[in-house]
C-alpha cells in the first residue's frame, strides 16, 4: 500500500518544482484551494479522476506521485475499466484493492469488491477472509462492511477483535453468538470494550467454569456484577492479592467477602489495606483478629478508618499492661472511655513493671 504522506510531499515538491503556488494547482485542477492544502499535508488523496489532470501539471508520471509501481499499475487498469468497462475482463484482486484503496472512494472499493467475489471460482487461490475484510475496512461503508463479514467464516475471536471498532453492535453480537470459543480468553478480553453488555455476558457465561484468573481480571469492567460473580465463584481459590483487589471494585460485596474469607489468615497487610474500601465490617474484624497488637500496630492504625470502634477495642485489649507500643495514631478513632480505659492499663503496667 502506498503511503499518503510520501504522496503528500510529493505533490508539494513537484508543485514547487513547477514554480506554482497552491492557489495556481488549484485553479488548474479546478479544485478548492483547501483541497490542495489538504493533499500536501496528507489528509486527504485527490479523486482518481484527478489523478491524470495531476500528473499532467506537475510533469510527473503516475508511479512517481505513488511511489510504487503496482498501485499505479491498478489505478490505470481501473481508469481503464471506467472508461470501457471491456477493456480489461480480469478482476482487480483484493490485495491491490486494499493497496489504493485510500485514494478510491468507498462506492468504488464496494464495486471493485463485488466484482472480485463475483469472479471467484473454486479453483481460485486468493483467499477471501477475516483478514482481507480487515484491511478494506477503514474505507467501506458501515452497512456494506456488516454484509459483507457475514459472508465470511470467523475463525476466532481474536481475529475478529481487529475488525471490531468498523463493526456495528448487531452484527458484532450476531458473529461472537456463532463463533466456536475453545476458550478463548484473550479474544473475548480484546472484544469486550465492542460488544454489548448482554452479549459480554451470555458469551462468558458459555465459558464456565473457568480458572484464569488474569482473565476475569480483563474482563472485570465490562461484565455485570451477578456475571463476574458466577465467574469468580467457579475459580479455585488464590493466595494472589493483587488479583483480588485488582477485582475488588467490581464485584459485589457479599462476593468479595466470601472470596477474602476463603484467604484466612492473611499476613499480606499491603494487600488488605488496599481491599479495605470494599469489605464489610464483618471480614474486616476476621483479618484482623490474628493481628499482634505489638508487632502489626502500625498496620492496623493504617486500617482505622475502616474499622469500628469495638474491633479496635479487642485489638487493644490483647496489649500487655506493659507494652511500649504508640497507639498515638488510634487516637482519632477511639472513644473517650476506650482511652481512659488504655491509659489507665497502661500506667499500671508501667508502675509495676
Amino acid at each position: 500500500m502506498f503511503d499518503t504522506m510520501k504522496v503528500a510531499r510529493k505533490i508539494r515538491e513537484a508543485r514547487i518544482s513547477r514554480n506554482m503556488t497552491q492557489m495556481n494547482l488549484a485553479d488548474a485542477m479546478e479544485v478548492s484551494y483547501q483541497a490542495v492544502s489538504n493533499w500536501e499535508r496528507g489528509n486527504s488523496m485527490p479523486d482518481i479522476s484527478k489523478l491524470e489532470l495531476l500528473c499532467r501539471i506537475l510533469d510527473i508520471s503516475l508511479e512517481e506521485l505513488l511511489g510504487t509501481d503496482s498501485a499505479s499499475r491498478t489505478l490505470n487498469r481501473i481508469i481503464e475499466k471506467e472508461e470501457s468497462p471491456m477493456a480489461d475482463a480480469e478482476p482487480i484482486t483484493i490485495e491491490q484493492i486494499r493497496e489504493v484503496a485510500p485514494i478510491l472512494p468507498p462506492a468504488d472499493v464496494e464495486r471493485l469488491v463485488d466484482d472480485r467475489l463475483d469472479s471467484q471460482t473454486d479453483t481460485d487461490t486468493e483467499e477471501f477472509d477475516l483478514n482481507a475484510i480487515t484491511g478494506l475496512a477503514p474505507f467501506l461503508d458501515a452497512e456494506y462492511l456488516d454484509a459483507l463479514v457475514k459472508r465470511v467464516h470467523v475463525r476466532s475471536l481474536k481475529e475478529l477483535s481487529e475488525l471490531a471498532p468498523f463493526l456495528g453492535s448487531n452484527t458484532l453480537d450476531t458473529l461472537t453468538e456463532n463463533a466456536d470459543l475453545c476458550e478463548d480468553m484473550s479474544g473475548v478480553i480484546s472484544l469486550a470494550p465492542f460488544l454489548s453488555a448482554k452479549t459480554l455476558d451470555r458469551l462468558v457465561r458459555r465459558m464456565l467454569p473457568l480458572n484464569d484468573w488474569h482473565g476475569v481480571l480483563g474482563l472485570a469492567p465490562f461484565l455485570s456484577s451477578d456475571t463476574l460473580d458466577a465467574l469468580v465463584e467457579g475459580l479455585e481459590k488464590t493466595e494472589d492479592m493483587a488479583a483480588i483487589t485488582g477485582l475488588a471494585p467490581f464485584l459485589s460485596a457479599k462476593t468479595l467477602d466470601r472470596l477474602v474469607r476463603r484467604m484466612l489468615p492473611l499476613n499480606d497487610w499491603h494487600g488488605i489495606l488496599g481491599l479495605a474500601p470494599f469489605l464489610g465490617s464483618d471480614t474486616l474484624d476476621a483479618l484482623v483478629e490474628n493481628a499482634d497488637p505489638e508487632k502489626d500496630m502500625s498496620h492496623i492504625t493504617s486500617l482505622a478508618p475502616f474499622l469500628c470502634e469495638e474491633t479496635l477495642g479487642k485489638f487493644l485489649g490483647k496489649l500487655p499492661d506493659d507494652a511500649h507500643a504508640d497507639i498515638s495514631g488510634l487516637y482519632p478513632f477511639l472513644s473517650r472511655k476506650t482511652l481512659q480505659e488504655m491509659e489507665e492499663r497502661l500506667m499500671r503496667g508501667r508502675r509495676y513493671s
